[in-house]
């Protein structure tokens, strides 16, 4: 999968990650990590595995594209202390759409390699959103914005958020902001791909 176009190295993806994040987000936000597997670009063979993984029902990809994500964390230090892995939820009726939400798959192969439980139950999206795909940069950051709701327990202290795709990081940091407020002290980020300038 290196005609993927991976990022050369783990501190390369966070600092692309980090500059896309702070360029499109009005909300302060600040994560611990940040890891991206790989550099996204549309109509190359990747969008096409992602595609597939997303929409025609190949969600053992998401699992091997978890994997490998996991992989590429454990090399890095200072991971330790992460509570546990929570996948960006679809909204309910997105997911009876689907069967399956692809960031779930992504955040189980994670697990795996981490060796941290997954939580699905930490977070829900409360309201519908459209596909961010095709929205101008103005729209998706604004179609994210407060969807997210953190449900009632004693929160981690350090979360892995996990997402398929970033784009703007408008989703995560939806997620990450309704996750703060649900008391989770330390966020750090995760996806499969980054979009990237073409």
């Amino acid at each position: 999968m290196d005609d993927f176009n991976p990022f050369r190295t783990p501190s390369e993806s966070e600092q692309v990650l980090a500059r896309v994040i702070a360029d499109h987000s009005a909300s302060s936000i600040v994560f611990e990590r940040g890891w991206c597997r790989y550099q996204f670009h549309k109509k190359s063979r990747l969008q096409l595995a992602l595609h597939a993984m997303k929409y025609e029902g190949l969600y053992n990809l998401g699992t091997m594209f978890g994997r490998q994500l996991g992989e590429w964390i454990l090399t890095c230090k200072g991971i330790s202390d992460i509570d546990c892995i929570v996948p960006v939820p679809l909204h309910r009726l997105k997911k009876i759409e689907r069967s399956y939400n692809q960031s779930e798959k992504i955040a189980e192969g994670i697990g795996k390699l981490l060796q941290k439980p997954v939580k699905s139950d930490l977070l829900q999206r409360k309201r519908y959103t459209v596909s961010q795909t095709g929205l101008s940069a103005l729209d998706r950051k604004k179609n994210p914005e407060g969807a997210f709701q953190a449900l009632q327990g004693i929160p981690p202290c350090h979360v892995l958020l996990v997402d398929d795709i970033i784009t703007t990081g408008a989703t995560l940091v939806a997620a990450a902001l309704a996750l703060r407020q649900g008391g989770v002290e330390k966020i750090s980020f995760a996806a499969v791909a980054l979009a990237v300038k073409d």
